[in-house]
């Protein structure tokens, strides 16, 4: 239908008449060939009657006789003639007798009860009876060739269709010609619409028909002088219009009837305008994104709804860019002709900057109210017109006070010559001055403050007005006062710290220089005091510390210096004309600090051990002084503590030298170059293997295996003898929990330095690392540590044992007999085991002293109930003497020497007594 409806009136008219007379042809050639389907299927059916009765005569008598000759005869004849197909003749029972034209072995076509005419199938199939005298004797069926019937249909078709289509194509003709006659006006109406509607309103008709076409013509020519003029109107007032819009910075809009803004017009609009003006078309005003409450827009919504005029309304409108835009809008309602509501039109204005400024006012102003610091503006002479609270509170002055006052008298002092002497030229030259100055209240009570001056220009570049920003730093300044004393001085002691003794000990160097005197550094460590801090708790620990700090100020001149560097160490900055005053001094400390204290209602006793060196004897910087002074100190501590020593540069090369043996060794314990092995204790009397002894070796990587006589002293007396010393007790009981897998229940014996036995916290470690090896029973074992090392503090030590009894490890004290107050303090170790020291062992046979030391030592151990056994068993015959001295364990290259894990077992298993030490004594049952 589209194609059509684009059609013109004059090739409508020409197809409605050419459909009407195509139709009509139509139905009288289909009336016709009806007309002949008739005509030709009498004809047809008559000459299958003809033929049906001839054929019957002539076969009926020939047939009734079976003389089949003559049949075939009328047969052949039949079909040349009358144009017969084919025939077949059966006989009543249908049984094929002859045939002509036709397979007989293949059963004839039915006969047809209607006659087709139609070019597939040209042939019309029959049957009739073979009768005579009303007797029937067979069936022949027969075909009729209908090919000339057809053809002479056919013929008579295309003759119809040609003779149709040739008056078809004259109607087209002289009716086309007729169409575009009669609607040739129509043509000139058509163009000229489609002029005026590409706004030609000055097209004429030129029609003087007097028919509907020419009266149309004129009503049209009179329509476009019309609308010209109308148009005419509207541009100039247009024109007016847009001349007075575009000076115009209001955005004009209107919205439709469901409140959507379909319309848009800007003037002469910012950008941003602009693009609010593009974004807000199409949108409904509910769809804005609004600065409203919920309570506004209802209240405006219900005034749009009630078609109300509204002026001035604000609000924020949120752009998709997050960006926020104020309007300020103007609107009222416009009714269709037909009085109902059609929508709003109005005009906005974007007020942005104008909030933007209003609440850059208001946050000033809130800023200029309720600042911390004080903000007085002036006038360029200085006068004051403006302050906030926060000056008035400052200064103590009220606003109505200060308004028209001089500003610098509010400055007084040596702050008031800085400022009025810097703040004219620096404010001239940069424009703001910023700096501290002193400030006066209102009682004439000066105060610190930190001042900032800004100097405001006019237009012209003249400056007319100052404003003055500051703040009271009365706190800041006391603290930085507590923060300078913190920075050089300890807050227990309040003496120096090292940032202050750095900066005397340079002075002290300078002065020495120029006056060719001695100073002498002095690094001082105290001798005993961890006992007390540790025992007495640290409360204790620092009042002994003030005390000391209080004797050493007492103990020398006040043109020295007494430091604290921390912990228990002091620092002594000594001036002295010889090496005399300088020893002289030195006791005098000595013989203060080893006085008794009473701290917590006791009596302690401390003593010192001081490192000294000499300015300009030794020429090395602050801090290598003080270091040199340490090593000395050391060597102090070494030598019996209680005493001084002054450095010596070779003892400071074999330190350095010493010092780099221990890195080495430290190493070696992170490269893991450290092996236990292992040397049996046995009970000589049964051969029965009690234990075993775990000791430390050091697989080097270019020395071999070296005994710890190698490395073990240098180590015993520092912070690494803890770390070593838990990596030896960590690697046995891993070794037990591995004999123990193997079916081998061994104790192991460990050794303690005094370092580790005395580290805080000692009995904690120990218990975790028991509690990392829970498959080894505790009691399994036992710490061993030498005589000399727990008579250093033998009431902590005792402690310290007693703690870590409770965990169910035993304890051994080796070496015995080589300490100067063992028989004095042996009731008082909890110690369940003594170890004879070997080098009694190794003389007993020969030195009768020695021998008899041994027995004294047995003695002693039965006395006080406790396990004794010998180490440096040789020989068969020591052990022999000791089983008959009643000692029956003991360990020693007689009886294995030590031995990596892997090799113990084996050794276990093996391992029988001598036949002799069986003869000394007898075995106790295990």
């Amino acid at each position: 239908m589209k194609p059509i409806s684009g059609m013109s009136m004059r090739w409508k008219l020409v197809l409605t008449s050419v459909l009407v007379e195509v139709i009509m042809l139509a139905m009288l050639v289909w009336n016709g060939l009806r007309l002949m389907d008739d005509t030709l299927q009498q004809q047809v059916e008559l000459r299958l009657q003809e033929v049906s009765v001839l054929l019957n005569a002539s076969i009926a008598s020939a047939m009734a006789t079976q003389d089949y000759a003559p049949i075939a005869d009328v047969f052949s004849q039949s079909r040349r003639r009358d144009g017969i197909q084919y025939f077949v003749l059966s006989d009543t029972r249908g049984k094929p007798l002859l045939a002509d034209g036709w397979d007989i072995n293949t059963p004839p076509p039915a006969a047809e009860t209607q006659i087709p005419l139609s070019s597939r199938q040209p042939l019309i199939s029959t049957q009739i009876p073979i009768t005579l005298s009303g007797q029937v004797y067979g069936q022949l069926h027969f075909g009729i060739s209908t090919q000339a019937i057809l053809e002479a249909r056919q013929h008579l078709i295309r003759q119809s269709l040609t003779i149709a289509a040739l008056e078809i194509i004259l109607s087209i003709l002289l009716l086309s010609a007729l169409a575009i006659w009669l609607t040739r006006h129509l043509m000139q109406l058509r163009r000229a619409s489609e002029a005026v509607g590409r706004g030609n309103y000055k097209v004429m008709l030129n029609i003087e028909s007097g028919d509907e076409v020419g009266q149309l013509a004129s009503t049209f020519n009179q329509m476009t002088q019309q609308i010209d003029q109308q148009l005419k109107a509207l541009r100039d007032s247009e024109l007016r219009f847009r001349s007075l819009l575009n000076l115009s910075t209001d955005l004009y809009w209107e919205q439709d009837s469901v409140f959507r803004f379909t319309e848009r017009r800007s003037g002469r609009l910012s950008n941003e305008s602009q693009h609010i003006a593009k974004w807000l078309h199409g949108k409904r005003r509910w769809e804005l994104d609004t600065t409203l409450s919920p309570e506004e827009w209802a209240a405006h919504r219900a005034q749009l709804e009630a078609h109300q005029v509204f002026r001035s309304f604000e609000y924020g409108v949120r752009l998709p860019d997050g960006s926020l835009r104020f309007l300020q809008i103007h609107g009222e309602p416009f009714f269709g002709s037909d009085g109902h509501f059609s929508g709003y039109r109005g005009t906005a204005v974007d007020i942005t900057q104008r909030k933007n400024a209003e609440a850059s006012l208001h946050l000033a102003a809130s800023v200029f109210a309720e600042a911390h610091e004080g903000i007085i503006i002036t006038d360029q002479n200085w006068q004051i017109i403006d302050l906030n609270p926060m000056a008035c509170e400052l200064t103590g002055y009220g606003r109505s006070e200060a308004l028209g006052n001089d500003l610098r008298r509010h400055f007084v002092g040596e702050a008031n010559n800085n400022f009025n002497q810097d703040a004219a030229r620096v404010l001239a030259e940069r424009g703001h001055w910023r700096g501290e100055a002193l400030g006066q209240r209102k009682g004439g009570e000066p105060f610190p403050q930190l001042l900032t001056v800004s100097a405001v220009r006019n237009p012209a570049g003249d400056i007319g007005n100052y404003i003055f920003i500051f703040s009271d730093i009365t706190a800041l300044k006391e603290q930085q006062s507590k923060l300078e004393a913190l920075a050089h001085y300890d807050s227990l002691t309040k003496l120096p710290n090292r940032v202050l003794l750095a900066d005397r000990m340079s002075q002290g160097i300078h002065q020495a220089k120029r006056t060719g005197e001695l100073l002498a550094v002095a690094y001082l460590d105290l001798d005993g005091f961890k006992p007390i801090n540790d025992t007495l708790g640290h409360d204790a620990g620092d009042q002994l510390l003030m005390e000391v700090a209080e004797r050493l100020r007492c103990a020398v001149r006040a043109s020295d210096t007494v430091a604290r560097l921390g912990g228990d160490e002091f620092a002594l900055l000594l001036r002295a004309e010889d090496f005399g005053e300088c020893e002289a001094a030195l006791l005098r400390v000595l013989s203060t600090l080893s006085s008794e204290y009473t701290i917590k209602k006791q009596s302690v006793s401390i003593s010192a051990s001081i490192g000294v060196t000499l300015f300009p004897n030794d020429t090395a910087d602050p801090d290598l002084l003080l270091r040199h002074a340490d090593q000395a100190m050391y060597v102090a501590k070494q030598a019996g503590r209680n005493r001084y020593h002054f450095f010596d540069a070779d003892l400071d090369s074999k330190l350095r030298s010493r010092n780099t043996r221990i890195s080495r060794i430290q190493s070696a314990l992170e490269a893991g170059e450290f092996v236990l092995h292992y040397q049996p204790k046995v009970d000589m009397s049964c051969g029965r293997v009690t234990g075993a002894e775990a000791l430390i070796r050091w697989q080097h990587p270019e020395q071999g295996l070296l005994p710890p006589a190698e490395f073990l002293p240098l180590v015993e007396d520092t912070e690494f003898a803890i770390p070593l010393g838990e990596w030896v007790i960590n690697t046995a009981l891993s070794q037990m929990a591995r004999w123990r897998a193997q079916g081998l229940s061994l104790p192991v014996s460990v050794n303690i330095a005094a370092r580790q036995l005395q580290a805080p916290g000692f009995p904690s470690r120990l218990r975790q690392l028991l509690s990392e090896h829970a498959a080894v029973p505790s009691a399994w074992l036992e710490l061993e540590i030498v005589e000399t090392a727990a008579l250093d503090d033998i009431q902590y030590v005792s402690s310290v044992i007693n703690d870590c009894l409770e965990t169910g490890v035993s304890f051994a004290l080796d070496d015995f007999g080589t300490g100067y107050s063992s028989l004095t303090y042996f009731k008082r170790l909890p110690a369940h085991t003594l170890k004879i020291d070997r080098s009694f062992i190794r003389d007993m046979l020969s030195d009768p002293e020695d021998l008899a030391i041994v027995q004294g030592v047995i003695g002693l151990a039965r006395t006080f109930q406790r396990e004794i056994i010998a180490e440096g068993v040789e020989t068969v015959a020591h052990g022999a003497r000791l089983l008959q001295l009643g000692c029956r364990l003991g360990q020693g290259y007689g009886i294995a020497r030590p031995m990596p894990a892997a090799d113990l077992p084996a050794w276990v298993n093996n391992f029988k007594a001598d036949q002799s030490w069986t003869l000394a004594a007898t075995c106790e049952p295990a």
